[in-house]
């Protein structure tokens, strides 16, 4: 059996990566040097409960969800079928807008972006880009926080318990 360092490192690597944001950048974020955000993720360090909260803070995740490594359904049983873009990243809670306070889907140009306030009416509105075969665009930050427009490459399933949660609209 994997070591809980392991399994948990696997996770806030799964995490940083699906927000689009590099290692060094992360490890800035959090505070860490390179090098021990390079051994946390590959179950090398043993962080310490200061350390997990400012993961999980960097992460916009809660605490226990840098536990959770199952493909398994969360404990409710939901599963959300989300789009993955190239680089890895996914269209989740945490691409908010905090000036905005939307999700923005669609492609570039003048009426081509749709806006929404709720992430499951955006995430519906990009499945049904998908069921029409067209590609689900959306807008996320990059590690220098400069918001730009992904395609999807692929769709995949996830507990609802690994989605990073939002940041809380004013």
């Amino acid at each position: 059996m994997t070591s809980l360092r392991k399994r948990f490192g696997s996770r806030v690597k799964e995490l940083r990566q699906a927000t689009g944001v590099s290692q060094e950048a992360f490890a800035d974020r959090c505070g860490f040097v390179r090098s021990y955000m390079s051994r946390i993720e590959r179950g090398r360090a043993n962080p310490s409960l200061d350390a997990v909260q400012i993961l999980a803070d960097g992460l916009g995740v809660e605490v226990f969800r840098l536990f959770i490594v199952s493909d398994e359904p969360d404990e409710v049983g939901q599963v959300l079928e989300v789009p993955f873009a190239k680089d890895g990243s996914y269209f989740s809670p945490s691409t908010f807008r905090p000036q905005t306070k939307e999700y923005n889907v669609g492609d570039k140009g003048r009426g081509n972006t749709k806006r929404f306030t709720d992430f499951k009416e955006a995430l519906a509105y990009l499945q049904k880009q998908r069921a029409a075969k067209k590609p689900a665009k959306w807008w996320r930050p990059d590690e220098k926080g400069q918001w730009g427009l992904v395609t999807a490459v692929r769709w995949t399933a996830l507990p609802v318990s690994a989605l990073p949660l939002a940041e809380t609209p004013e």
